[in-house]
C-alpha cells in the first residue's frame, strides 16, 4: 500500500509540474466522462494479420482477448475531458482503421499530443477475435496498459510496450509467440509480467525493465518438449525497487539466473549471486534470466 500511494504522489506531481509549464492552473487529476468517441468493429473476415499501433498522452490501454467473438477486433475510446476546460468529445483524436492489403488489418490511435495535453484523457478498450496473428505496438505517457491474451489460436509476431508514468500488467497464457525480441519498458510505476504456457517459435530475449517501481514476474512452462532447441532469455532491470519471480518450470528444463545489485538483498537457489542448473548445458529448453537492480531487493523462488 505505501508503494502504491507513493507511485500515485509521483504521478500527481508529475502531472502538475507538466500542466504549470503550459500556463494552467487548475488540478488536472479531475476528468469527467464526456462519452464514447467513434468505435470500431470488424467483422471476420479474410484478415488473419492484426496489427494495432496505439499512442495516447493521458488515458489507459487495455487489450483482452475474446476467443468465441463473431468480430476480428473490436474498439472502445472512452473519452473524459478536463473539469474547467473547453474541451468537447467531437474535438477528441479518433480512432482511425486502415487495410493495409487483404491479409492485413491495421489499428492506429494517436491522441496527437503535444508533451502532454491533459484537456483530454482517453481510454482505450480493445478486443481481439481468434485465429489472427497480432502486432502489438503500444505508447502510453501517463496511465496503465494492461494486456490479457488467453487463446491457442493466437500469434504474437511483434510484441512492444511502452510507459512513461503508470503501470503495466501483462498476462498471457497458451499463446504462440514469434517475436524473438519482445519489449515491456516503463519508466515509473509497478510492472507485472506473467507467462504461463507458452508455445515458443524460436529462441527469445525478453527485455523487462523499470526505472521506479517493482517489478513481478511469473513464469510457467511445463509444455510437452520439441524437437526445437530453444533458449529463452530474461534481461530484467531496476534502477530503483525490487525484482521478484517466480518460477515454475519443467524439471527438465535448464536454468541459469544472474543478478547484478547495488544496494538491497539477493535471494536465489544455491543461496549466491549467481545459480546454474546441473541440466542446464544438456537441456533443449533453456531458460536464462539476468536481474539487475541498483536500489531494492532481488528474489527469485523456482519450484517445479
Amino acid at each position: 500500500m505505501k508503494a502504491f500511494n507513493s507511485r500515485i504522489s509521483i504521478t500527481i506531481i508529475f502531472l502538475m509540474i507538466l500542466y504549470s509549464f503550459s500556463g494552467c492552473t487548475e488540478l488536472i487529476t479531475n476528468f469527467e466522462l464526456a462519452g464514447e468517441k467513434d468505435p470500431v468493429t470488424i467483422a471476420k473476415s479474410t484478415h488473419s494479420i492484426l496489427i494495432l499501433d496505439v499512442t495516447v498522452g493521458v488515458g489507459s490501454i487495455n487489450l483482452e482477448s475474446a476467443s468465441n467473438a463473431t468480430y476480428l477486433v473490436d474498439v472502445v475510446n472512452r473519452v473524459s475531458i478536463r473539469e474547467g476546460s473547453d474541451g468537447t468529445l467531437a474535438e477528441a483524436e479518433e480512432v482511425t482503421s486502415t487495410e493495409i492489403d487483404s491479409d492485413t488489418m491495421k489499428i492506429e490511435f494517436d491522441s496527437n499530443d503535444e508533451g502532454i495535453r491533459v484537456d483530454y484523457k482517453y481510454d482505450l478498450w480493445i478486443k481481439v477475435g481468434s485465429d489472427i496473428s497480432l502486432q502489438i505496438n503500444f505508447v502510453d505517457s501517463t496511465g496503465d496498459i494492461d494486456v490479457e491474451l488467453a487463446d491457442s489460436s493466437l500469434t504474437l509476431s511483434s510484441f512492444d510496450l511502452h510507459s512513461s508514468t503508470g503501470s503495466i500488467t501483462v498476462i498471457l497464457t497458451d499463446l504462440l509467440f514469434s517475436d524473438s525480441s519482445p519489449i515491456v519498458h516503463l519508466s515509473t510505476g509497478d510492472l507485472d509480467l506473467t507467462l504461463t504456457n507458452i508455445r515458443y517459435a524460436s529462441s527469445t530475449t525478453w527485455s523487462t525493465s523499470t526505472s521506479t517501481g517493482d517489478i513481478d514476474l511469473d513464469y510457467t512452462d511445463n509444455l510437452p518438449f520439441s524437437n526445437v532447441t530453444t533458449i529463452h532469455q530474461f534481461e530484467v532491470t531496476c534502477s530503483t525497487g525490487s525484482i521478484n519471480v517466480l518460477s515454475r518450470l519443467d524439471q527438465s528444463i535448464g536454468l541459469k539466473i544472474v543478478t547484478s545489485i547495488s544496494t538491497g538483498s539477493v535471494t536465489i537457489p544455491g543461496g549466491s549471486s549467481a545459480y546454474t542448473s546441473t541440466n542446464f548445458d544438456s537441456s533443449a529448453v533453456k531458460y536464462d534470466f539476468t536481474l539487475s537492480v541498483s536500489t531494492g531487493d532481488i528474489t527469485f523462488i523456482s519450484s517445479g
